[in-house]
């Protein structure tokens, strides 16, 4: 593969039981591309859901939300 790999080999399933733990895995995936340097602030990924989680704005990709 050329360049940076965007997904480690092999991830984890993790079952998301509450809402805190949906916050918590949110905020851990939208730290990642800040984690990883490829931005510096984590509202410049585009590729992030955090503009939709933080403000309702939509972003590159359509969210789908659980109720």
């Amino acid at each position: 593969m050329h360049g940076r790999q965007s997904w480690q080999t092999p991830f984890h399933r993790v079952n998301v039981w509450s809402r805190e733990k949906e916050r918590e895995k949110l905020d851990y995936m939208h730290a990642n591309s800040v984690q990883n340097k490829l931005v510096a602030n984590l509202r410049d990924w585009p590729w992030s859901s955090f503009s939709y989680y933080a403000t309702g704005a939509p972003g590159v990709l359509t969210i789908d939300v659980t109720q």
